[in-house]
C-alpha cells in the first residue's frame, strides 16, 4: 500500500506542478495549450477509431472467409456422404455375386435370352485394384437389330450381378444395313480375398 500511495502522491504533485505552470502562461498562450491538447486528444480517439475500424475491417473479412470455408465443407461432407453411399452400394452389388460366377457362362445365357448369337468371347486382362478384383471379357456379336443390342446392354447392365460395359464399338453390317456388329466389353468385381 505504501507504494501505491507513494505513486498517487508524486501524480498528485506533477498535476500540482503543471497546474502551476499553466497558471503562468498568458491568456494567448493558454488559448494555444488547450488547443493543442484538444488537436492532441482528436488525434489520438481519431488513430484509436481508424484502428478499430481497420481491425473491424479485417475481423469481417475473417468471417466472410470463414463462412465460405464453412459451405464448402458442408458442399464437401455432402458429396463425401454421397460418395460414401455409392461405395456401400457397390460393396453390397460386389458381395451379391456368388462365388462360382463365370463371366462368359452368364453372357451367353443373356445373349441366348435376347437372340443373340455370340461370335466371339474373349477373356482380358483387367486392370490391378487393391479393393476388388476385376474381370474383363470381350464380347463380338454380328448380324443384330439396333433393337435386339439395345435389349442386350441393357440387361447386361441391369443384371443382379455386378456387370459394367466399359467399352463398346458398333458398326454397320456391310451385307445387310439393318443390322450391326458390335464389340464391347464387360467388367465384373469380386472381393479381394485376404
Amino acid at each position: 500500500m505504501k507504494i501505491s500511495m507513494q505513486s498517487w502522491k508524486e501524480v498528485v504533485g506533477q498535476l500540482h506542478v503543471l497546474r502551476t505552470y499553466y497558471a503562468r502562461l498568458s491568456e494567448r498562450e493558454r488559448i494555444i495549450v488547450l488547443a493543442s491538447v484538444g488537436a492532441a486528444i482528436i488525434f489520438v480517439m481519431a488513430l484509436i477509431y481508424s484502428t478499430l475500424l481497420a481491425t473491424t475491417s479485417r475481423m469481417e473479412r475473417r468471417i466472410e472467409k470463414s463462412r465460405e470455408y464453412l459451405t464448402q465443407i458442408h458442399k464437401l461432407r455432402k458429396e463425401y456422404q454421397k460418395t460414401e453411399t455409392q461405395i456401400q452400394q457397390f460393396d453390397q452389388m460386389i458381395q451379391r455375386t456368388s462365388s462360382g460366377f463365370q463371366l462368359g457362362t452368364h453372357l451367353e445365357r443373356l445373349a441366348q435370352r435376347n437372340g443373340v448369337s455370340i461370335d466371339s468371347l474373349k477373356d482380358q486382362p483387367a486392370p490391378k485394384n487393391e479393393l476388388y478384383n476385376e474381370t474383363q471379357v470381350s464380347v463380338s456379336v454380328r448380324q443384330v437389330t439396333l433393337r435386339t443390342l439395345i435389349d442386350l446392354l441393357h440387361e447386361i447392365e441391369n443384371s443382379r450381378e455386378l456387370l459394367r460395359i466399359t467399352s463398346i464399338q458398333v458398326k454397320p453390317n456391310f451385307q445387310d444395313p439393318t443390322q450391326l456388329n458390335a464389340k464391347f466389353t464387360v467388367s465384373t468385381f469380386s472381393p479381394v480375398k485376404s
